[in-house]
């Protein structure tokens, strides 16, 4: 059910109380006043501290009549005023039972009886609060509480062709662009997004791809205040990883579990994949590398941003981020370093007083099984060991990023070679002797190299790159496969043990082989 149904039900069903959790009083009144089936015929005032009482549209039993009250006053003469077949909308109540004015929420729970049967609701506007300033217990039973969601794609080509119905013809966008303009505020506020518009028609006197941008910006910057999301481009094409083959096959696969064809063949949407093993392979690069090569969105999720210290506000805050990756999708979520947030599991709160860690990893365990949304996850990790089955057990794939072997040391190379302009590294360069100088070095290290070697190069009267600043850059570098050989071998058996599948071809004996390298699974 959509919100406006669900509404519509309430209201249907002669709910005493409802409380609607939304930051868009607007859109939420335009909504109620655009229901139907019998509901238009209900009275509709909305009442605030500041403004007092204004019809919203007339009731066939009377208007409910004007006076000035306060926060105290305003519910007996709610409940000696008001008429039969009416609503009444209060804005920012929460005001009274923050407040602890316990004769009014005694008196609204006097009123849900008397309200039963005749066509009689209260509607409580508020914004989304904390859970020791939430809802009191006390009200709990008799109200119902629903949350606006943030507007879809039909409620934003609303504000779109409200805004653009004010512009010439000439100036009007092609049936594309206006496309573009909504997905580009998906993610937005109704406000939000009539503001982004207007700011991108006042810079540039019409709208064309440079007000896409424009939406596309403020979005960044709204998912950016909410403190858990980051919002980052599809930019990051295949190209920049190198190797990781079996992985990148395996999604492109996965990508056709979007398209229409998949929808008509009953296919479900791919939930996600999550991506462990040795720090530097790769990890968070892949997760860049798959929003460029599906031309989806990235939504980077700050695990360590999630925790808060009010009671509730951790878990609040992951369904505040997973509500919006939902309304972007098809999107992709990027959970980075989830050991973070859920490593133990439904043992967390034995080291979390608060038990938060317990309720955020019930939480997204439950959405990554229910949402239906295309909203696909991709999950790193390199502490890997306090992972419980039942998250793992959520993706549709494990996959484990090894040492790069030759075939992928020599491709690194010259990624970060022609990223330090270097045209035609192969033909400049002694290749064969750069990979075996490199063996059990990460992607990230041979990255630093390539950098050192740079400034070597640039100290040196600013001179091309050579040869041997590499291999000299090269044999500084004390390798992670060296220093941490342990922590290495512990996670590698993640790979030997069957738990994840190998990202890349096993080695060849004309690439490089050591024993117990990659196995097959």
């Amino acid at each position: 059910m959509t919100f406006a149904d669900e509404l519509k039900a309430l209201l249907a069903t002669q709910t005493p109380m409802i409380r609607v959790i939304t930051q868009e009083e607007e859109r939420f009144l335009e909504t109620l006043l655009g229901l139907n089936g019998g509901i238009e015929q209900l009275g509709i005032t909305s009442w605030d501290v500041a403004d007092g009482f204004t019809t919203l549209r007339r009731g066939r039993r009377g208007d409910f009549p004007h006076t000035e009250l306060t926060l105290e006053t305003v519910v007996r003469h709610i409940a000696e005023k008001m008429p039969e077949h009416h609503i009444l909308v209060l804005k920012d109540f929460q005001h009274t039972w923050m407040a602890k004015r316990s004769l009014v929420t005694r008196k609204l729970r006097n009123l849900a009886p008397q309200f039963r049967g005749s066509a009689k609701t209260l509607i409580m506007l508020t914004p989304p609060l904390p859970e020791r300033d939430d809802l009191p217990a006390e009200l709990k039973p008799d109200t119902v509480t629903l949350e606006m969601p943030l507007p879809d794609y039909e409620d934003l080509a609303r504000v779109v062709d409200g805004f653009t119905s004010r512009l010439d013809s000439r100036d009007q966008p092609s049936d594309e662009l206006r496309h573009r303009l909504i997905e580009s505020a998906l993610g937005l506020g109704s406000p939000q997004a009539r503001r982004a518009m207007a700011m991108a028609w006042v810079t540039y006197a019409r709208l064309d791809e440079r007000a896409v941008e424009a939406i596309t910006v403020q979005k960044q910057e709204t998912i950016r205040k909410s403190g858990t999301l980051e919002y980052w481009p599809a930019s990051a094409g295949e190209g920049d990883v190198g190797g990781l083959d079996l992985m990148k096959r395996w999604l492109k696969k996965r990508e056709l579990g979007f398209s229409k064809e998949a929808r008509a063949n009953g296919l479900p949407y791919p939930k996600g994949a999550a991506l462990i093993g040795i720090p530097g392979t790769g990890k968070s690069l892949s997760a860049k590398m798959l929003s460029g090569l599906w031309k989806l969105p990235l939504l980077r999720l700050d695990v360590g941003a999630l925790f808060g210290s009010l009671l509730g506000e951790s878990e609040g805050n992951l369904r505040h981020a997973l509500q919006l990756a939902e309304t972007i999708s098809p999107c992709i979520l990027w959970v980075d370093e989830m050991e973070k947030a859920f490593a133990g599991g439904i043992h967390a709160s034995e080291t979390s007083g608060s038990g938060a860690a317990t309720r955020v990893f019930g939480t997204f365990l439950t959405w990554m099984q229910e949402h239906t949304k295309p909203v696909y996850v991709i999950a790193t990790a390199n502490e890997i060991e306090g992972l419980p089955p039942e998250l793992m057990s959520r993706f549709d794939a494990t996959f484990f990023l090894d040492l790069p072997n030759a075939v992928e040391r020599k491709a690194i190379f010259n990624i970060h070679l022609k990223k330090a302009r270097v045209d035609f590294p192969e033909r400049k360069f002694a290749m064969s002797e750069l990979v075996e100088a490199s063996r059990g070095m990460v992607g990230r290290e041979i990255a630093r190299a390539v950098v050192e070697a740079q400034f070597t190069a640039f100290a040196d009267g600013n001179r091309e790159i050579e040869q041997g600043d590499l291999c000299s850059a090269l044999g500084e570098v004390v390798p992670l496969s060296k220093s941490h050989e342990k922590v290495i071998d512990r996670l590698r058996r993640w790979l030997t043990d069957g738990r994840a599948r190998p990202a890349s071809s096993p080695e060849t004996p004309d690439s490089e082989t050591r024993p117990g390298r990659r196995v097959e699974v």
